[in-house]
């Protein structure tokens, strides 16, 4: 009688020998382009924003010509305190974090909680993009707290004050050695904290003299919401037979837009362990 593993084998084989190819044919519908909108204020820094134009799933990367999804030609303002900023078309490369950027202005992003700046941007067809935000107030590190275990690693613990009378949204990032190279980088609402005194951990993975920059921004809604959904279209189309994920953008207009304009309100801390 034939053992059951032996059954198992055969069968297998005659799976494999037999030819499970068949060519299909989806018919895709048409694939509007709509410009892409990054800009985020930071304090202190020039005003920057990235405006490129989104493509299908299966199109093709000139890799000849990495500037082509770029959407030059566009007239982009910002509006804040009466004044109009007026951002040229001229491609930046931010030498700490290396985002690009193909507006920019030299002025410098006011601080102030509260601060309300409004975008404006015309595309050469006539289209228009909108947007808006407030500063919101930045929510400072209270303390960071270095362990060490036996085995002589490190971890770091982040303690911070959060109020508990409003909603708020923050995105945690940690960074080693340089802006570039992330090791943490997520985000959570209230719901994550039980206490006024909230906390962020690393794990038991460092050694004396590692460099960890660590960062926590007090985040709108609109960005918190942004950053989620971001994510979610982007685990959506590793599957090219899934829905497209929707993202829930902070700019409108009559170009259909998609994207984030918001600010950056951050407290940052670099720390070299012991």
């Amino acid at each position: 009688m034939m053992s059951r593993f032996t059954l198992l084998i055969s069968l297998a084989i005659i799976l494999v020998s037999c030819n499970l190819e068949k060519e299909i044919s989806i018919d895709l519908p048409d694939y509007s382009s709509q410009p892409v909108v990054e800009c985020y204020l930071e304090p202190g820094k020039p005003y920057r924003l990235l405006l490129t134009r989104s493509a299908a799933y299966l199109s093709t990367f000139d890799l000849d010509d990495p500037t082509a999804l770029l959407w030059n030609d566009a007239t982009v303002t910002i509006q804040v305190d009466g004044q109009d900023i007026l951002l040229k078309n001229q491609l930046t490369i931010d030498p700490v974090t290396f985002q690009i950027s193909n507006y920019s202005a030299s002025d410098l992003v006011p601080a102030g909680e509260g601060r309300l700046f409004k975008l404006f941007i015309s595309l050469e067809d006539g289209r228009t993009i909108e947007g808006e935000t407030t500063m919101l107030p930045v929510v400072p590190m209270d303390s960071l707290v270095v362990e060490t275990n036996g085995d002589g690693k490190s971890r770091v613990l982040t303690y911070f004050r959060e109020d508990q009378t409003t909603v708020n949204y923050y995105r945690r990032m940690v960074n080693f050695g340089s802006q570039d190279s992330v090791l943490q980088n997520f985000r959570v609402d209230d719901d994550f904290f039980d206490t006024e005194l909230g906390a962020f951990g690393t794990g038991f993975s460092f050694l004396p003299g590692d460099t960890l920059i660590h960062t926590l921004i007090h985040m709108e809604e609109g960005y918190f919401n942004y950053l989620n959904t971001l994510q979610q279209s982007i685990q959506s189309n590793l599957n090219p037979f899934g829905q497209p994920g929707l993202i829930v953008s902070s700019v409108t207009g009559t170009a259909n837009p998609i994207g984030i304009f918001t600010g950056l309100s951050m407290d940052r801390d670099t720390l070299i362990l012991p």
